[in-house]
């Protein structure tokens, strides 16, 4: 058979095995080879290390390389297989077609399609409920691509007609909007294009974006908790907090507002009804609360994706907003009064904190969807560049890993103990990712893959920046060509006359 590449060598286990390498030039690591097992047919193996070694009977430097390959299985109907039998050292190992490596993996048809297998034309498609339903984390080092990669699944889930909700701190998400112009786009057989017509921005009252926004989000303040009114009003003395609880109990299950509780606080004495006013009225000059609330239907609509921009908002703000919207959108959802759908937390780490590391408001409720939100059909994605920071739970209960480059120590241990089944040499793996390839975990894989994510369909709007500043700078560089030039005169006892002298 054409293709022969090396031969199985040492020990061998039907999940992966060594072979030497005949020719160094035609193996290389990210390659994908087939071995025939007796039992069970052609499999395919991804070769994950290669290395030299010396050989010790000869004496002019000669080497042999041996390659080690991890086991992919081959489909069988709907799932994947695995041998169950050894292969035996001595069987040839050949490289594997294109057609071949995707026929066994079996990448779900008409799925998401996240980019290319390795470093060949295979596409990656993976199966949009599992990703929906069962959650999905994104976890990278700064600047390796999770926004990027996560702004990718949102544009297949919305050609899908998925209801999606973005949490949005730093206003990273609007370029959906407009068609990229990136020339890579063909490389991965896709066209330019804009989602103007499915993707609404929405900011809360005096953001500083208000004036680009397509609505602004008011909250229900009817009956805030104690916990949501010591957090925005930033309450950190014991007293007052205690005050605020009892102002609340004191309403005896009536309905109401920050006003209503400032009326009653007006029956405090000295510093402290000076401390609670002046809290509850900060909280009500934020314009954030009203009794006309934004219906929260208008948030989760299926084919459209919401974005609530939180850029240039106060944290304490985001973390309210997370979490009364999340919470709407949960119990509406479990009432069956909105579509199903998934929401997008990016910077997840500031909302549903590690325990012991922070505290945040919104933690409870996102804990609440990651465990219960599947039964249903509401979807959690969770991006963070700080796995060590995220709740372990919460990780635990996304079922779709996709983690791009991490580095730091604390958080590869964290994605050790919050990723279910992942090896050492994974994590060796995600230590040397280039930018824009991650380590693809998902149930319907029987092993992990590493995937060149695709380029955006839509504008990046870390590209859109750079754009607008080069254009500037053209245009100042412009400006100044064509401004006259001064014209320098040498008067009589001028300076250089006085400083050299001469006529």
């Amino acid at each position: 058979m054409r293709g022969e590449v090396g031969k199985i060598v040492g020990e061998a286990t039907p999940y992966e095995f060594s072979f030497q390498i005949y020719n160094p030039l035609e193996v290389k690591k990210g390659d994908f080879v087939k071995v025939w097992n007796d039992a069970d047919g052609w499999f395919a193996a991804y070769v994950s290390e290669i290395k030299a070694v010396s050989k010790s009977d000869e004496r002019d430097g000669s080497e042999t390389y041996l390659a080690k390959a991890v086991v992919l299985g081959k489909r069988s109907g709907k799932s994947i297989i695995l041998p169950k039998t050894p292969f035996v050292p001595g069987d040839r190992v050949f490289k594997a077609e294109e057609d071949f490596v995707a026929e066994c993996l079996g990448f779900y048809e008409d799925g998401v399609y996240l980019g290319y297998l390795g470093d060949t034309k295979i596409r990656v498609t993976l199966n949009p409920n599992t990703l929906v339903q069962k959650h999905v984390c994104i976890l990278a080092k700064t600047g390796s691509g999770k926004s990027y990669t996560a702004a990718v699944i949102i544009e297949e889930l919305l050609e899908k007609d998925v209801a999606l909700l973005i949490i949005d701190p730093h206003g990273e998400y609007e370029s959906l909007k407009y068609p990229n112009d990136d020339e890579s786009l063909e490389e991965f057989g896709l066209k330019p294009k804009g989602y103007a017509d499915k993707v609404r921005m929405f900011v809360p009252p005096k953001s500083p974006l208000a004036d680009k926004a397509d609505g602004i989000l008011r909250l229900d303040g009817i009956n805030l908790s104690a916990e949501e009114i010591i957090e925005m009003g930033e309450i950190r003395k014991s007293s007052a907090q205690a005050a605020i609880y009892q102002l609340i109990r004191e309403m005896r299950g009536r309905t109401y507002t920050i006003q209503d509780l400032i009326d009653e606080a007006e029956q405090l004495s000295g510093n402290l009804k000076a401390e609670i006013i002046g809290a509850l009225t900060k909280i009500e000059e934020t314009e954030l609360f009203s009794e006309n609330p934004t219906p929260i239907d208008v948030l989760m609509q299926k084919g459209k994706a919401v974005i609530l921009n939180l850029a240039g908002v106060d944290p304490v703000h985001q973390d309210i907003i997370v979490a009364k919207v999340c919470r709407e959108i949960f119990e509406m959802r479990k009432r069956g009064e909105i579509d199903p759908g998934m929401i997008v937390v990016d910077e997840a780490h500031n909302f549903v904190p590690e325990k012991g590391i922070d505290k945040s408001v919104s933690s409870s409720i996102l804990r609440t969807i990651a465990s219960e939100g599947r039964k249903f059909a509401l979807g959690l994605m969770i991006i963070s560049q700080r796995p060590a920071r995220i709740d372990k739970n919460v990780l635990s209960q996304c079922n779709t890993q996709i983690i791009l480059r991490v580095t730091n120590p604390n958080d590869i241990n964290s994605i050790k103990r919050g990723v279910e089944g992942i090896t050492s040499e994974m994590v060796e793996e995600i230590k040397r990712l280039p930018v824009g390839h991650a380590l693809v975990i998902t149930p319907d894989l029987e092993r992990p893959v590493i995937v060149r994510v695709r380029t955006r369909k839509s504008k990046h709007k870390e590209a859109e920046e750079i754009i607008k500043f080069e254009k500037k700078k053209a245009k100042k560089e412009e400006k100044r060509k064509d401004s006259p030039k001064k014209e320098i005169k040498e008067k009589k006892g001028g300076f250089f006359k006085k400083l050299f002298g001469g006529d």
